[in-house]
Formats: C-alpha cells, sequence, structure tokens
C-alpha cells in the first residue's frame, strides 16, 4: 500500500491504540448491528507492511509507478528455469520433475522460451556446473577424469651387461678300469694296468683323467625391461558423498 500523501497525513505513526477482543475480518453488520471500520491503526499496518518489503529487498518507493508488487516478487520468486533439489518424488503445485518429459508449450510460454522444443531436460544422475564464456546454457558435457599418472607406472630400460661367475673349481675326475679272469696288463694308458675282459673279476680305479684348474663362467644378459600393470580402481563415475533428490523447475 502507498504512503498517505494528500496533505492530512502525519509525518510520525500515531501510537496504536489499545486492541479490543482476538483478530477478525470486516462485517457490514457486527454484534452491534454496526459496519466494521479499519480505522487508521489498520491501514498504518498494510503501509509499514508494505514498505518493510520493499526496504528488505531493495525495492525503491514511487507513489508514480503501481509495479512494486510485481518487482518484489521477481525478487523473491525464483526465475523460471531455475533448478531446484526436492526431497520428494511428488513435484509441488506448479511445478515438474525435470526427467526429460514433453509440457504444453501453449499453457506453459514462459518455460518454453527457455526449453523451446518442449522437453523438458534430464537431470536425473546429473548435476550443474557453471558455464565457461563461449559455452551453450543447458548444453550436456560427459564425465571425464582430470589427465594424471600414477607412481611406478614407467618401466626404463636397462642394460645388465655381461655377468661372471667367481674363479674356482679345481678338480679333477677318477677312472675305474674292470680286469677279467686272465690278467692282461695293458701299457696304452701309460702302463701296465688290468684290462677287463668279458667276464670281470675284478676292478682298479686309477686317477689318470687330467685336473680342471679354476675356471669361471659368463652369460651375457645384454639389454632389457619389465612389463607393469596398474590395477584398476574406483567406480564407473567420478562421484561425491551424496543425497538423492529430485531436480524439480517452475513452470509458467
Amino acid at each position: 500500500m502507498h504512503l498517505l500523501n494528500n496533505g492530512s497525513q502525519v509525518e510520525q505513526i500515531p501510537a496504536i491504540k489499545s486492541r479490543e477482543g482476538i483478530g477478525g475480518y470486516f462485517s457490514e453488520s457486527n454484534e452491534d448491528d454496526a459496519p466494521s471500520y479499519p480505522g487508521a491503526d489498520w491501514f498504518n499496518a498494510v503501509i509499514r507492511e508494505f514498505q518493510t518489503a520493499l526496504t528488505r529487498y531493495g525495492v525503491p518507493f514511487d507513489p508514480d509507478n503501481f509495479d512494486h508488487l510485481s518487482r518484489l516478487i521477481q525478487f523473491t520468486a525464483l526465475p523460471v528455469g531455475t533448478p531446484q533439489p526436492l526431497m520428494s518424488d511428488t513435484a509441488p503445485e506448479g511445478w515438474a520433475i525435470m526427467k526429460g518429459q514433453a509440457f504444453d508449450t501453449e499453457l506453459f510460454p514462459v518455460t518454453a522460451s527457455l526449453f523451446p522444443d518442449g522437453i523438458i531436460p534430464d537431470m536425473r544422475g546429473r548435476g550443474l556446473i557453471g558455464k565457461e564464456d563461449g559455452e551453450t546454457v543447458g548444453a550436456f558435457a560427459e564425465g571425464q577424469v582430470k589427465s594424471h599418472g600414477h607412481e611406478g607406472s614407467s618401466v626404463s630400460s636397462t642394460n645388465l651387461g655381461t655377468k661372471y661367475t667367481n674363479t674356482t673349481g679345481n678338480h679333477a675326475h677318477s677312472q675305474t678300469i674292470y680286469r677279467g679272469n686272465d690278467i692282461n696288463w695293458n701299457s696304452s694308458y701309460g702302463g701296465p694296468y688290468p684290462v677287463g675282459t668279458d667276464d670281470q673279476l675284478g676292478a682298479a680305479t686309477v686317477g689318470r683323467i687330467n685336473a680342471a684348474g679354476n675356471h669361471n663362467h659368463y652369460v651375457a644378459l645384454g639389454e632389457h625391461g619389465h612389463s607393469l600393470t596398474i590395477a584398476l580402481n574406483g567406480a564407473l563415475k567420478n562421484t561425491i558423498d551424496h543425497l538423492k533428490c529430485n531436480w524439480i523447475v517452475r513452470l509458467a
């Protein structure tokens, strides 16, 4: 309600008179068979309610304009197209759950100006993020994992060269020569030694194989590497701790 501005107004709010009875409504004929009347206190209370709301939301008062309430509603009401989380499966009157469904563009022209294809965006399982300059409002972007590496996921090739054993192994082997019934002496081994026949009666062991001195062995290992597998970890998508809700949007 506008401030009184016809010359009969006062600059200071008058003291409020004592109230009588409980709050009620206007009547053309009350218990005294007389109509109800508001009085200055009632009108002043309405003016103060109105002016307080304008001041709180920064709507300047202009006695020559009559759009204060509509401007106040614009400040306090969510614009059409603003997604809101709702902890219910039932949207309130005038709202719709955002799940990719069609709506009546003729019945809700303001909503249609934002979604001209007549389809409410599907917000199931999706979040919102502010767009960068040059990006399109409402455009869908597939989730991505930020480029990163894993410690130890790279293996370099190494040349191990040639490896030698230690220098040991001085040893010799003995030889057993069998002899038969008629003992023959043979000097072919540097003789005479007993030589075996078909029916052997005994054996003599002699150490005539040359000894092998200390020596070593080597293995050429050369250039080589090893493969490494990083085990999979995590879920199908990047997520944070969250509560499930329905995204809703106002229809108008």
